[in-house]
Order: C-alpha cells, then structure tokens, then sequence
C-alpha cells in the first residue's frame, strides 16, 4: 500500500478545511520504518486564488550521501509564488497509513499483478512498482514520481539539511531553464610523413627501435625518426611507435617497416579535431534551428592556406571560458532564485539559408574585424566533416515515430531533471550501492583537482602536448560530473567510484590516434573497469584504433561511447559506439522520443555485399542533463556526449552492486543485462532506439541472478513487425528475389573468446510454412572479443513460388568457450533466434526494381567530396548511398507506390536482368568492368531499363575543394567528384549518351512542379530521337573557380530514350522487348543528407515510362532542342588515388588497369530439419529472458515448442509465439514455457482475488457488539414495556 497523498485547501481563514477519508487520526496512526521524516510545504499566498497546501514527506537515508532534494510541484496557475518554510515540525502534519477501499483495491491490483507476472509471463513491469525487500525503496520511487500535469518547483530552502552531508542544497527551480546542446563536430585528417608502426606484441622503447632501425637502415630512406611520447605510458612495454619518414621513393620506407617480421601494420598518423559549440536550446524539435557553419573554399595558390570555419556571431561561444554562458544556465548553491528565473524566453538561433555564397571566399586570407562577412570568424580553423543539420527530413511526420503521447506533454520539457532521481538510481543508493570498488575512466578534456563536485579523484593524466592536467573548455568536467559528481544539484551515478581522468584533447580540441593508444594502454595497466568516450567519427578504417578498442574490451574493460550526434538522417553512426563490442548509446528526450540530433543506424561496415548491424544498441536521456561545470556549478547540455556518460555512469552503479559476484561481469554481459532490460519505445524502430530505454533498476535485477550465456541482437527476427523491424517490415519476400539479409551481433557473456559449434541449424515449423524459406549463414569463425556476427541470408524456396502466407522457425546456434580458471569442461550455450516473414507471389516485372550498390564508394577510407557543393559544412559523402540509410525516403516512397526494391552488391554480371524491370544507378563513384558493359548491353535488348541519377564532376572544382590543414599539413584531394562520371560515359557510350563536366545550380519549373538543380551535371550527347529538357541554370562551376556568376540558358538536364535494337529485326515491333534509358544530371532531389525540394513524383513518372512506355505530358512538353554530338568529354583526374579504394581498378608498375572480375556470390541453403510444431499466436514479439535459477533451467528442458516467454526487456504489446531461448547446459539465453491456453489460469486469478478482498474486508470491518446476557435483556424488555403481561 501507498500513503493517500491529498491536496489540503484552505479556507479564507487561513485554517485547513478537514481532511476527507485521508485525513490521520494521531491514535492510529502507522510510522513507517525510516530513519527521519520532516515536512516541506508551500503555503498558498493568502488572498490568492488558488490557495492550495502540499504536504508531503521528506525522507532521508543518512547511508545515502548526496542526495538531492526531491523536486515537487502545484499547480502552474499560481499568480505569485512565495516560498515559506516551515518552521517547525507539526507530528500531526506526518503522513499516516490508513486502509480504506482504495487501499484495499490497490493492494488487490498488485497482488494480482504479481500473480499473473508469475503464471502469465507477460505482464511489463512498470518503473514505479513496488519492492517489498525494501520500503525506503518503495518510497524513494513514490516520492519521486508525486507530480502534478504543470509542475511548479517546491524550494527547499530551510530544511537543506535533509539531503547529503547537510550542506546547504541548491535551489534548483522547477520552471522552464535555459539549456545548452553541446554540437560535437569531429574532423580527421592523416598527418604527412606520420606513420603508427603496430608491433605484434609489446616491447620495450630499445627493442622497437631495434626493430624499426634494421628494418629502415637498408631502405635508403632519407631520414626517419621515431617522436618521442613523454606521457605515464612512455615508462612501460608498448605495442606501436609512431616514426617520421623522409624518403626519395614512396613508400619504400613503408615496405620495408611492413615486411619485418615484428611489425603488425603500418598505418598513417590521424589527427582529430573536436570542435564544441554550446547552443542554447529548449526542446530536441528546435536542435535543426543551428545557424549551419560555412567552410570556405580554399584556393590551391599562395601557399595552401588552412581551411576556414565560419561561424556566425550568433553562434559563437568562447570556449574553455564558460561564464560567457547566460548566468541562468548555471545553478550554485548560494544562488537565490527570483519569480523572474521562473520565466524562460525561448531562444531560437536564425537558420541560415541552405544555399550559401561563396563569391569573394576562398583567396586564401582569412578576415579580420569588421571584413568579416556574415557566417565568417577571424581564425581559420580546419573544419570537421559531420554534418549539422538536415532541415528537409521530416521524420516526425512518419507514422513510426509518433508515440502516443499528448502534445501538451511539451510543457515538461524545459523543466529541470535530475538525471539521477529520473532514473531511479537512488534506488541503488538506498541499498548502499554507490559505485564504490569500480574504476572509471574518462577520456576527455580534462578535469580540476579542486573541483568541489568531485570526491574520489584517483588519477589525473596529460597525454597532450599541453602542459596541464585541468580542463579549458569545460565538456570534461560535466561528462564527469554525469558519471561521479557529488553535488546536490548535479549528481553522479556513482559518487564514490574512483576517477581516473585522460586528458586526451587540447583546449584547441586536438588530438592524435598515437595519444588515445598511449591512454588506452595505460587504461589496459591500471585495470580500468569501466571506460566513457564521449568521442566518435566516421573513421572505422582507423585501423590502429580499432583494434587497440578491441583490446580494450578484451582486457575486461568495459567502453560506453556516444552513437553521434549526426541525425536525424540514417546510416550516421559513428565509431567507435559502432563496434559490436562497444555499448553504443543513443539519445532521447525527457518524452521517451528520439532526440533529433541522435546518429541513426545502419552501420556501414559490411557494404555493399552485406547488410548493417543494429546500432545503437540503447538509449537515454540526452536532452537537457544538469551536469558539472568548472567553476563548480551546474548546467544543462544535450548531445549523445551527454547520454553517453549517463549510461557509463549507470554502468559504474551497477557493477559496484554485483562485485561479490566476481568475474562474471564482463563488456558482453553488462551488455546483455542492458539490453534485456531495456524498454523498448512505441513506434520507433530499432535503428533509432536499439533494445530501449535504459532502466537502471531492471538491470540490477537482471544482473544481481545473470548466468553466463550468448545471447542475440536482434533477439529474433520478425520481417512483418512494423515499426520496430524497419525496414524490413515493409516489403515481403517472394520468388526469386535477391537474398534478405540480417545481421545478428552475437553477444558472448562466457568468455572473451568463443566458437559456434558445427554450423547454425534452420527448424522450420511445417504446420506453419516454414519448409517454403531457405537459410543462409555466414558468420565469424571467432568470437573475440566477447561478439561476433551472424549474417542470416533468407530466400523463398522454389515451392513457394505462388503461395501467400506467413512462415515460421527457429535458427538453433551452439555457441563454446574455453573453461574458466577452476572449470573442466568448456562453457556450452543453446540460442534460438526465432523467424518469421510474409511471402507473396512473384511480383509482375515492371514492378520490380533493382538498386546497384556494388558501384558507390563513400568516405572512409577515401576523399569523397559532397554531392552538393553549396552545403560546405559537410565536405565527405559518408553515409553509404543505401536505400536506407540516405536514400530512405525515396525508399519508402517507392514501396507506397506499390514497387518492389532489391539491393545488388555485387557486379552487373551477378543479376538476372529478366525478373526487373528497371535497374536504377544512383551517384555512383565505382568504375565499371567490361564484363558489366557488356553485359548490361545484352540485358537492355532483352528488356530492362535503365535509370541514371548523376552528379557534378570537374577536374577544376575537385582541385578547388581540396583542402590543406595547417596543422597536419596535409593535402587532401577528392578522389572523384560527386559522381564519377568518366565511368558513367563508358557505360553509356553504347546508346551514344554521354554526361559533361559541367557544374549547374538553381531552380526551374517542370510542368507545375517547383525544382531545384543542386550542383549537377549536364548531357553532353544525346541521340536525336530521344527527349531532351532543358532549364535555365547557373554556372556553379564559374562562380566557384572565377566568382562570377551567370545564367547559362538552355541546359540539358534530363534525356529520356527508347533504345533500339542493332541487329537485323522486325522494326514494327522493335520496341516491344527494348528496355529505355532515363539519365538526370543531379540525384541531391533523391538524397536525404541534403534534400531540399525532393523530385519523387518524377521519379514516379520516369520508373512509368521505363516499365511500361508511357511518357508523361510533362516531359514532352519540356522537350528541348536535340543535343549535337561532341568529343569535348571529362577526363580522368591524373594522379587520382581512385585505385587505393577501389574494387575494380588497381594500380600496378605506375599502370591503372583492371581487377580480376570477382565471382558472383553463392549462398547455398543449409539443409532444414523440420519440425513438426506451429504456434497459435499470429504475433511474434519476444525479449531476452537471462536464465538465473536452476529451476528455471529445468522447466525450460521439458518445454514443449509452443511456448509463451516471459520478457524482461518490458516492450510492452503483443507477446510471441516462439521464443528466443536456448536448451540450455547449464548457461544460455532462453525464457519459461507457458501453455497458450490460459482460461483457467486468469479463472484461478479470479477466485484468488475476490477471496483477498473478502479475507482483506472482514479484517477491516469494524468490532461486532457484545452479546448481551439473556437476563440483563429480559431487563430491558420490561423497563420498556416489552414482556407480554403473565
């Protein structure tokens, strides 16, 4: 039972009106078992109206220090708000218990509840159910959660004392505060002549320079060098050197160092810049209202000078000097706060406009003073390569991004939270769980020794080229502070965990590869056990980084690391929060929504021939986080640099809480327990959410009983769940279609390194029509460390050709690692990832269309500059060109419009051009082989058509854009424009088409439709009797290299073709078979990274001329004069490094020329075992269930297939029919069995609770009268003249 918490009016007396049936008689009162309780109240202002008292009760935990008071709010429609504290303490004004039919009904619903958890198994808990092992427990959470709809704060102003070490407490004001988002941008650069030298093992300084002087001395390299590192780590055995070469030839240094037989790898030193911009902000939805920084292009004369980052003044913050920061952002605990804090005024930064000027720019000076422009800085700094925002994606309007939730919820937004207290970890406090035992490390900007925030400060360390150890820009001290800090109104997660601080980047926000693997080697001495990285970028070709992240983990260490804070677009993620080691952690808002700015899966690593992996693999509370600051106050930030030291703070609590459990805790473990408890959120689909929400207290149950196990994620794989399972929801699969591909991470909890035994076995259910489905498998030979993957390749077999349904089965994987220490026999794990899809018959041809991905490259490793050279805050095309990831729009767009989208990853020669009916070649980069050619000459002839979406390439322009960084001095050069389109002309020159050089920019009009051309091509050529339009454009080109600008009239942009036949034929009927050819010059109207009037209604039209010869009214009446032929084509850039990075051309004896043409890839279908079983639930929905107790072992061995799980990931919904379980020997992943008939059991439910609520009734029902005797009524009767006269 719960206290009856009631509003007191009072009348105009000032006196309080009596109590209702909750009203505490003195008599009967219940104290509860707390160590203290005193009253806070706020008092109605007299003459107001609304003269409301809150009463409530305070309670404090003298085990539990630093606790922050409790934020309680009345009603918002108070006119004028006094705080009066009470100056005494009333008994009488104590909370009591008294039972009444509420209570009664109440205490029924849990018990029921508990109950039907325990037979049904698929009840969710909620965050504020009750724990009967604790009642300080209970009432933490209930006192936490006493809010009304328009909170309004309750100042605790003289009872201060209740919290912590009874130090005055700040005030912190329950209205609307100004918050900051931190923008992280990260720009990564290779330094020229720098190269990290890996060694096999770890040697000492003499030895590595043994090794690298015998491997140079005959070389005849001019000079090397290896740079000195005076950091802590430099006194120890390392693993790499970093060594400076100067050399007559290239890279015969490089060939020499790679072919010692010490040396591991030889890479190339990478710098980082990290570039911090504090925006004030008050709600996700306004994040997109960032003024966009411009990056000036820079000219290749004049020495090269450094790249210029434009900031306007309405974006620029001083940073390292924080006070510079509105005064109301930050909260002391002296400040008083006035009736004028209560106020907010939302602060709205102007966008600026997409298509930036960039006449006058790029001469090589950067401005001073008042010759600045508007959008320019004094300093030139290099600019990162994340992008800021992408205004054209609407991802709110889309029906799996809603939640349900009321939009007056908004007015809680600005409110604010203690992370701590929302999260529930004063649960674990209250259990004397306070991170104590549990080294963290923090790898950041630094951190004062003096802060007063920070009580168990272990270890500080430089490992920059500055000579300090504190932080100048002020992000370290609040990601900190998130994880550890002990002030009152900024609490950590885990006061008392030891600290270890990294200083890794400089207050320029400069840092090298070659530091974080000194840090991290140092990390791997001191045995960290848990590591924050509030750092990331697109770079997971780093190879030296990578693989020092794996050793990392391999050592035990477990890394939290921010996803990125690049959304809302897809395919973002950034590295290393990517790797399947890694907790990658996501952020949302205080409305459980995916916060806008939070990097959206796909990862990119496995393109083109496979599928990405689910990241983030969960999510928190990212926006508006009260943290530390450096002069020791508080302040709010967002960003997923922010969720990720929540998590790593929630992380740090609950190891300290399992530590008597030993090593059972582990980077994969502490994952599973994480994901499986997890919440899953409404209508957001697991490339945006991951598992859910973090619930702290969930995991501590789920970790307190963990056995180790493998586990998987996805848990199971249900290709008709929309939304959580976008994108594959959306389409079903058919005959004939190109293999669906799932990427399942394989979590190991039983050791760093494992195996799959013999392979994955596929378990149809024939009941179900699990024969009509063939598996593929390719997964990682090794576990290590803690995961691997499992690429899952599902195909329709031949017997479902014409057949409709839905088809079931389970894949069974054996996962082994060698014994632990004290243990003989090796640790077994039984997994099932249940499947589930929708067939269809074959789609008709003409709706079916193929995506040619094998032959689009992005960065890393290589400079591929933008599509669209106005958007010069993003310089890289990195987000892997897939239909969904940056192309999802169009994707979904297409699947409305009833197509069929089919992903090719491999070459043209790989595909059977008679099942489509259009291939569609998007931005491509790749080069093509003549093989494809020739082939894709023979497949147009036999029907199919051809869609090309171009872009800009100009020899000139791709020397403009690049770009040379002061600091590395280094020159990058594009390694194509945005499309390669020397290559798209050979493909082409068959049909006699042929794209230009030219670079055109601006907007016209087709038909009735608004267009924008942004920095596309033009045709060059074009056959006489196909249809051209033209549109009047600027020349891009020309205001880039000249800056002048002009018109250019009459562009060729679009060339539509009915391709003819060269063999003899019937020419009545030459068109009937052909297949067309559609070719645009700009494909940004497709592209979600930089979309700003998109063009897929076209696209409509042109897939419907293509698949059926219907041309549209609006390009006939565009069409222009026919184009007359010419030899005036683009050339292939000399000197290109395209042959570094790609898979069709490579670069020998100083010669380009051709790869080998690869095979085709050939999955063959395992062979199925059948069962004999089916499930009556339509739905299949199943969490993680870590099996804890040996009886539960027990139930699950005699478990027949038609099972029910029972979830502990509290998703909520529909409940599934298989689970994703395990027979388990002793450690796996696997859930209860449960019949799916449960009529008796909710009929015993029944009958249990009507008798607690009798048994509860009779209790409480009041005392019957005594019996009178018999003679004392018989003298009653007479006194009243009742006896009957004798």
């Amino acid at each position: 039972m719960k206290p009856n918490f009631r509003w007191k009016k009072t009348n105009s007396s000032g006196k309080r009106a009596p109590f209702s049936n909750a009203e505490a008689v003195f008599h009967n009162e219940r104290i509860l078992p707390y160590d203290r309780k005193e009253i806070i109240k706020e008092d109605g202002v007299s003459g107001g109206d609304f003269p409301y008292h809150l009463h409530m009760q305070v309670i404090k935990n003298p085990e539990v220090e630093g606790r922050k008071p409790k934020c309680f709010c009345s009603s918002e429609v108070i006119k004028t708000r006094t705080r009066q504290a009470s100056s005494g303490y009333n008994l009488k004004n104590i909370f009591y218990w008294r039972p009444d039919w509420r209570g009664s009904f109440v205490f029924v619903l849990i018990v029921v509840c508990l109950l039907s958890r325990t037979t049904q198994g698929a009840l969710n808990s909620d965050s504020d159910a009750t724990y009967d092992d604790d009642n300080v427990m209970f009432s933490a959470r209930r006192l936490s959660s006493l809010t009304t709809p328009d909170p309004v704060n309750i100042l605790h102003e003289e009872h201060s004392d209740l919290i912590g070490d009874g130090s005055k407490s700040t005030k912190t004001p329950c209205g609307k505060e100004k918050g900051v988002h931190v923008k992280i941008q990260y720009s990564s650069s290779i330094v020229e002549n720098e190269y990290i030298v890996a060694f096999k093992g770890y040697y000492r300084q003499e030895a590595r320079e043994r090794f690298i002087k015998a491997a140079l001395n005959e070389s005849n390299v001019v000079r090397w060098e290896v740079v000195p590192r005076n950091n802590p780590a430099s006194d120890y055995p390392s693993d790499f050197d970093v060594v400076q070469i100067q050399e007559h030839h290239k890279n015969v240094g490089l060939d020499a160092l790679k072919d010692h037989p010490a040396v591991k790898r030889v890479t190339a030193q990478r710098m980082v810049i990290r570039h911090l911009h504090f925006v004030n902000d008050t709600e996700d939805a306004d994040l997109d209202q960032w003024k966009e920084n411009v990056f000036a292009n820079v000219s290749d004369t004049e020495g090269y000078p450094g790249m210029v980052f434009n900031v306007t003044d309405s974006d620029r913050t001083t940073l390292g000097d924080e006070s510079s920061l509105n005064s109301e952002e930050e909260l002391t605990d002296t400040q008083e706060i006035h009736d004028d804090d209560m106020e907010y005024d939302q602060m709205y930064v102007e966008t600026g406009a997409d298509k930036t000027d960039t006449k006058g720019i790029g001469d090589g000076e950067p401005c001073s003073g008042d010759k600045c422009k508007e959008g320019e800085t004094e300093d030139g700094t290099w600019p990162a390569s994340r992008p800021l925002r992408r205004s054209s994606l609407t991802l709110g309007t889309a029906f799996w991004q809603t939640t349900g939730r009321h939009s007056s919820r908004r007015l809680l937004r600005a409110i604010p939270r203690q992370i701590t207290t929302t999260l529930q970890a004063d649960v674990l406090w209250s259990m004397g769980i306070t991170g104590t035992g549990v080294k963290v490390a923090v790898f950041d900007t630094g951190l004062s020794k003096s802060h007063p925030h920070f009580k168990r400060i272990k270890e500080r360390t430089n490992w920059t080229n500055e000579k300090t150890l504190d932080d100048g820009l002020g992000h370290g001290t609040f990601v900190a502070g998130v994880i550890a800090s002990s002030g009152k109104t900024c609490l950590g997660f885990a006061p008392d965990a030891e600290l270890h601080i990294y200083r890794v980047f400089t207050n320029n926000q400069v840092s090298y590869t070659s530091w974080f693997l000194d840090a991290f080697n140092y990390a791997i001495l001191k045995k960290v056990d848990v590591l924050n990285l509030s750092i990331g970028g697109p770079d997971f070709m780093d190879h030296p980084f990578v693989d020092k992240v794996w050793e990392l983990t391999a050592n035990r260490v477990i890394m939290v690391s921010a996803i990125g804070n690049d959304g809302p677009l897809y395919g973002t993620l950034n590295n290393p929060a990517d790797q399947m080691d890694v907790i990658g952690v996501g952020g949302i808002n205080f409305e459980d929504q995916i916060a806008r700015f939070s990097s959206r899966g796909m990862t990119t690593w496995e393109l083109p021939q496979g599928y990405g992996r689910v990241k983030p693999d969960i999510v928190t509370y990212g926006s508006l986080v009260q943290g530390s600051s450096m002069e020791g106050k508080c302040r709010q930030l967002s960003g997923t640099s922010v969720a990720s030291p929540v998590v790593a703070g929630a992380v740090t609590l609950l190891a300290s809480g399992v530590l008597h459990r030993g090593g059972i805790i582990n980077p994969a473990s502490m994952k599973q327990a994480l994901m499986a408890s997890a919440r899953r959120l409404p209508g957001v689909n697991m490339f945006e959410q991951g598992h859910g929400k973090l619930d702290l207290v969930k995991a501590y149950q789920v970790l307190s009983k963990y056995k180790p196990q493998a586990s998987l994620s996805p848990s199971y794989i249900d290709l008709t769940e929309c939304q959580y399972m976008w994108p594959y929801c959306t389409q079903p699969l058919y005959y004939g279609a190109m293999p669906v591909v799932v990427n399942v991470t394989i979590l190991n909890g039983m050791g760093v390194s494992g195996r799959i035994v013999e392979k994955p076995v596929w378990h149809p259910y024939t009941p179900q029509f699990g024969q009509h489905l063939e598996m593929a498998f390719t997964y990682s030979e090794v576990l290590w460390p803690w995961s691997g993957h499992l690429a899952v390749w599902i195909t329709v077999a031949e017997s479902g050709k014409d057949w409709e349904g839905y088809a079931r089965g389970h894949i069974s994987i054996t996962v082994e690692s060698p014994p632990e220490e004290g243990e003989t026999q090796p640790r077994i794990s039984h997994v099932k990832l249940p499947v589930k899809a929708k067939m269809i018959p074959t789609p008709p041809r003409h709706k079916r269309v193929l995506w040619d991905q094998f032959h689009n490259l992005r960065y890393p490793p290589g400079y591929f500059p933008r599509d669209n050279l106005r958007m010069n805050n993003d310089p890289l095309d990195w987000n892997a060109d897939h239909i969904h990831t940056n192309f999802k729009d169009m994707y979904q767009h297409l699947r409305n419009s009833g197509y069929y989208i089919e992903v090719l990853g491999s070459p043209f020669t790989c595909f059977d051009a008679s099942k489509y009916g259009t291939l569609m070649i998007v931005d491509p980069e790749e080069e093509y082989f003549p093989e494809e050619v020739t082939k894709l000459r023979q497949d147009v002839e036999k029907g199919l058509s051809i869609i090309v979406f171009a872009d800009w390439y100009n020899v000139n322009v791709m020397k403009k854009v690049k770009f040379y960084d002061e600091n590395t001095k280094q020159l990058w050069m594009p390694v194509t424009g945005g499309s390669n389109i020397p290559a798209l002309n050979y493909l082409l020159g068959f049909w006699g088409v042929a794209l230009s050089d030219g670079v055109y920019e601006g907007d016209f009009t087709l038909g009735d439709r608004d267009m924008y051309y942004a920095t596309g091509t033009s045709l060059a050529q074009f056959p006489r009797d196909g249809i051209v339009v033209r549109k009047t454009l600027n020349d891009h080109a020309k205001e880039m290299l000249e800056a002048e600008n002009e018109s250019v009239q009459d562009v060729p942009i679009l060339g539509l073709l009915q391709t003819e036949s060269n063999s003899v034929a019937d020419n009545t009927d030459k068109s009937q078979n052909l297949g067309r050819l559609v070719v645009y010059g700009d494909s940004n109207c497709l592209d979600n990274s930089h979309l700003q009037k998109d063009c897929f209604w076209m696209l409509d039209a042109l897939l419907e001329y293509t698949t059926t010869g219907h041309l549209a009214g609006v390009f006939s009446s565009s069409a222009g004069a026919p184009i007359p032929p010419t030899t005036d084509l683009p050339t292939k850039m000399e000197n290109s490094n395209l042959h570094k990075h790609s898979k069709v051309v490579e670069h020998t004896l100083g010669m380009e020329q051709m790869r080998p043409l690869p095979e085709c890839p050939v999955l063959m279908p395992v062979t199925p075992q059948p069962l004999n079983v089916s499930n009556k639930n339509l739905n299949i929905h199943v969490g993680l269930k870590l099996l804890s107790q040996p009886e539960i072992v027990a139930a699950v061995k005699v478990a027949p297939v038609d099972v029910q799980p029972l979830p502990l990931d509290g998703h909520g919904g529909n409940q599934g029919d298989i689970v994703a379980g395990s027979s388990n020997t002793g450690s796996s992943l696997s859930t209860l069995a449960y019949p799916t008939e449960r009529t008796p059991a909710f009929a015993i439910l029944s009958i249990v609770m009507v008798v607690l609520m009798v048994c509860y009734w009779y209790r409480s029902r009041h005392r019957p009268k005594r019996r009178r005797s018999k003679l004392r009524k018989v003298f009653m009767a007479a006194i009243n003249g009742r006896l009957p006269s004798v």
